[in-house]
């Protein structure tokens, strides 16, 4: 895997580096293998189901419509949709504080390290009614992907871009992840508050492949306040994707 800093093309953008896999604590690595493993199954295991759906004579799945309208997504638990080729999620930040997933992580102290992991979605069942007679972890098999963290500051408007590139093996694995260090700059007095953005998409030219994330999975218990009920640590459906850095 490669790791990219882009140049700044504004004022307003600055680049930073991105966090190398040497540079990424262990139990960082470990808690995003464990979680892409943790998706990989259910998702091979709907796949799989809806393979059977597609071979049934009547090519519908349990009677409630074609086996091409489901579609597995990417967070848990797998839902029900239009056939997606090509997906990508994110987490929010997570610090290595006491056991995973090592909560707080979307309140960091200036200098303090945080990291977001963004996991890669490739569908290996091909899908004809769907364009997709040659599934795309075949298609994209030795093709280059960016995945970029677009960070910006909401108080200053500036923006940091981390640029991870790679090529993908002969068939493209179903399910990756990437791991981002995220910048924890002092903000001085008042704190600051960032939206994290994860796109990814293909760069050969000819492979029209492109995603945002949508969803993003929060590591952060909330507690809750009057009228406002508990929620726990788990998967956020378009929602930002927001943390704050503040001086101690």
């Amino acid at each position: 895997m490669t790791t990219v800093t882009e140049s700044p093309q504004a004022p307003q953008t600055d680049a930073v580096p991105a966090a190398t896999d040497e540079e990424v604590p262990e139990e960082i690595t470990q808690w995003a293998q464990d979680y892409a493993d943790r998706l990989t199954k259910p998702t091979l295991d709907r796949l799989a189901q809806m393979g059977q759906h597609s071979a049934s004579p009547n090519g519908s799945a349990n009677g409630n419509g074609s086996a091409d309208e489901l579609q597995p997504r990417i967070g848990e638990p797998t839902t029900l949709g239009r056939y997606v080729a090509f997906d990508v999620a994110a987490t929010s930040p997570i610090q290595i504080t006491g056991l995973p997933p090592y909560q707080p992580g979307k309140v960091i102290a200036a200098g303090e390290r945080a990291y977001i992991v963004a996991f890669l979605f490739v569908n290996p069942v091909a899908s004809i009614p769907a364009g997709f007679a040659v599934p795309p972890t075949v298609q994209l098999g030795g093709r280059r992907w960016r995945a970029t963290l677009d960070l910006l500051d909401l108080t200053t408007l500036n923006r940091t871009k981390q640029i991870r590139t790679a090529i993908y093996p002969a068939v493209a694995p179903s399910i990756d992840f990437v791991i981002y260090q995220v910048p924890t700059p002092n903000p001085g007095p008042d704190a600051a508050v960032y939206e994290a953005n994860v796109t990814l998409d293909i760069v050969d030219p000819a492979q029209p492949y492109a995603a945002f994330a949508t969803n993003f999975f929060d590591v952060d218990a909330d507690p809750g306040e009057l009228f406002v009920p508990p929620s726990q640590p788990g998967w956020r459906h378009e929602l930002p994707n927001r943390y704050l850095v503040y001086s101690k």
